[in-house]
């Protein structure tokens, strides 16, 4: 089934309102080690960047669907405005050693809220993802409209 229509009809969002999110497993991995959440690394986005859900350039994100190691790791719904800063100041310290120990200084960021919902995706095998270069899919891309999942 496609993954962005499955949490379309799960949601009630428009397609244009749902991102889907593939963090790399080097970048997973790294998030283990110190010890900082997958929840934290998906909300706490850069300013105007292909990954910030409210850039000025694009549709307002409402839906964040995260995928970890291609598999369907959490749908967050994104409520209430973000809080506004940088990587440094919005961070935990687990997470300012990990973007430090991947060589990244501080850059203006929002630190979105969310709520985690209930999805028959969650823990579904992600296939499809043909460009792994670009982490990110939105819709009317390639990737969004062929990511599936099996049910």
């Amino acid at each position: 089934m496609n993954l962005a229509k499955l949490i379309a009809s799960e949601t009630g969002a428009e397609l244009d309102e749902i991102m889907l999110l593939r963090h790399t497993n080097v970048a997973a991995n790294l998030l283990a080690q110190y010890g900082v959440t997958v929840e934290e690394y998906t909300l706490l986005q850069p300013v105007n960047s292909k990954y910030d859900f409210q850039a000025n350039d694009r549709p307002a994100i409402e839906i964040v669907v995260a995928i970890v190691n291609d598999l369907v790791y959490a749908v967050y719904r994104i409520i209430g405005a973000p809080a506004l800063g940088d990587t440094r100041t919005l961070a935990k310290p687990n997470y300012i050693a990990f973007d430090t120990a991947r060589g990244y200084g501080p850059v203006p960021a929002k630190l979105f809220a969310a709520e985690a919902l209930t999805s028959k995706a969650t823990g579904r095998d992600a296939h499809g993802w043909t460009c792994p270069i670009n982490p990110v899919a939105r819709y009317g891309s390639q990737v969004f409209d062929g990511l599936e999942v099996l049910l």
